[in-house]
Parts: structure tokens; sequence; C-alpha cells
């Protein structure tokens, strides 16, 4: 007989995990449970991509408003699984379920746990200028992301990867992940280890207010906040009313002349602002209401004032 795995997940990294689960026909999945459909899409009420694989491939789905409910424990319970399979689910499992599925409850984690524990563990990864990330399958306790580690799969991040890039690569790394350790769980389990704490650390959600450049901070800060805060909340300075995103830049090491935020340079391919230790160059821009554009573009209709200093 086959193990029966529940699975809970809700967007996108999630069904990855699902499909790897699903497709090597080793386990039944007798329910899968996301979060309920929100208006997305122009406010048109739209499932979430794990819904959408479930009722794409027959599967039955359930979206509750509370995963600890009465009615969620004992829908669970009618089904006798094996396992509980956590992916960015988006709700905080609590006590009587961990205590009916103790040590059977799964989550695959998007960084080398210890590190990055939180919400967004691969933005933050490459913000802070990381050189490798990963995915982490293990046990599911109290502790925000502090349970007992299985199995880690660790990637290279490459000098100019971004956040978006790289979630696609976690993603499949976690299907792969949770499928072996699925397959050889009491292996795994036996040689379960301990985080440790020492090496722990924590990092929020993001939210816009992340996403606004500090010029005064090094040019490799900049660029790895620029890489890793892609595509959301994204890059902006202020240009006197407006915000103005960022969607390309690269930057070059040396010895300025004024204080971080001056426009030094502009054209014809780039606008050339001061930070700490050398220059930001600005590639790619969008105005409010306006499409994204080259910076070469912009200028040949566009006046950006030179010799003045960005906030």
């Amino acid at each position: 007989m086959k193990p029966k795995v529940i699975f809970l997940g809700t967007p996108e990294f999630a069904v990855e995990s699902l499909k790897a689960i699903y497709e090597s026909k080793k386990f039944e999945i007798p329910l899968i449970i996301s979060q309920v459909d929100r208006k997305r899409n122009r406010g048109k009420m739209t499932p979430t991509p794990v819904k959408q694989y479930a009722l794409d491939n027959d599967l039955e789905v359930f979206t509750p408003e509370d995963i600890n409910s009465d009615v969620s424990f004992e829908k669970i319970n009618s089904y006798d699984p094996d396992f509980l399979v956590v992916v960015a689910y988006g709700q905080i499992i609590k006590d009587r379920l961990l205590s009916e599925y103790n040590d059977r409850i799964l989550n695959v984690h998007s960084s080398l746990l210890p590190k990055y524990r939180g919400a967004a563990p691969i933005n933050w990864a490459i913000a802070e200028g990381e050189d490798k990330s990963g995915i982490t399958i293990m046990l599911v306790e109290k502790g925000l992301d502090t349970g007992d580690i299985l199995y880690s799969l660790e990637k290279e991040i490459v000098p100019d990867e971004n956040a978006e890039e790289l979630h696609d690569a976690l993603k499949v790394l976690g299907g792969k992940g949770i499928v072996e350790v699925l397959e050889n769980f009491d292996e795994y389990y036996e040689n379960r280890r301990k985080q440790n704490e020492e090496e722990a650390s924590y990092r929020g959600m993001l939210n816009r207010k992340d996403g606004k450049i500090l010029w005064d901070d090094t040019c490799l800060n900049i660029y790895n906040k620029f890489r890793g805060f892609y595509p959301w909340p994204g890059s902006f300075f202020k240009y006197e009313e407006h915000n103005v995103k960022v969607l390309d830049m690269d930057y070059v090491l040396g010895e300025v002349k004024h204080e971080p935020g001056f426009v030094e340079q502009v054209g014809p391919e780039i606008i050339k602002i001061t930070a700490k230790d050398g220059y930001i160059l600005l590639k790619e821009i969008q105005f409010p209401n306006k499409k994204r554009m080259k910076v070469s573009d912009f200028l040949k209709g566009n006046e950006f004032k030179k010799n003045i200093y960005l906030k």
C-alpha cells in the first residue's frame, strides 16, 4: 500500500514539490490543502497555484480559513495520512495537529537552515551577499523553522542571479528533496540533526520600503539588494516627486568626488550615480505609469537632471 501524503501549500514554489510527489507515483495524495481563493488578476477571484494544480489533476482540494479548526482537524484525520507535507502554506500549524502527527509533518524550506529562517529566505540570501543557498527538508515543530533537519541540498548563487531565478532553481530542488526524504523517511529520521542555534538567523517578510536604494551604501550592497528584491519589492529611488523603478543596473568601484546620491553622468546609455565606494550605473528604469525603458531610449525623449543629489 502506498504511503498517504496530505499536501499543504499555496504559491508557485510549492507546486513543484506537489508535482514531484504526484508524478513519482509512489504515494497516495488523498487531499491537498491550500489557502482560500483571493481577488487577484484585476479583482477576479482566482485559485492559488497549488489549488489550480489539484483541480487540473482531479485531486481533492480543501481551502479552510483556519487549518487548526475542528473541521480541518477532523477532515485531515479522516484520511489517516502517513505524512503531512507543508510547503509555503501560509498558516501556522498549532499544537493539536503537531501532537497528532508528531514527527510526521515535513516542511520544505528555501534556505540552508538554520540561516534565513522566516518568510523571504531566497530574497535575503541574495540581498546579503551569500554565495550559496539551497533547500532544507525539516520536521515541523512549534518554533518558526526550528525543527530537526532531515536533508539539505545546496545551490551556488552565481554573481548576477536574481531572486526570481534562484526561486525557480530552488523549487525544483525542493521537489527532488521531498521525494527523496519521503521514499527513505526512516533512514533520514534516524539521522536527523538538531539545528545549531548559534548559527541561526531570522529575516522577516519584505515590504515596499525595503526596495528604496540607499546611495550611501556600498556598490555591492546596493547591487545585491537590487538582485535580491527582484521582482518585488524591486529597487527604486526618488527623483523630484517620482518614485522611479530600476529594472537593470551595474556598478563600478573607484574613488568618488561627491557625496552619495550625486548624479555624475547622464547618457548616452547610463545614468551614473555616486555611491559610498564607486558608482551605480542605471541601465533600465521606469517612471510611474510609464513603460520600462532602457536609459538610452528614455533619454531620447526625456530629460534627467545632472549634477543634483537623489534622495
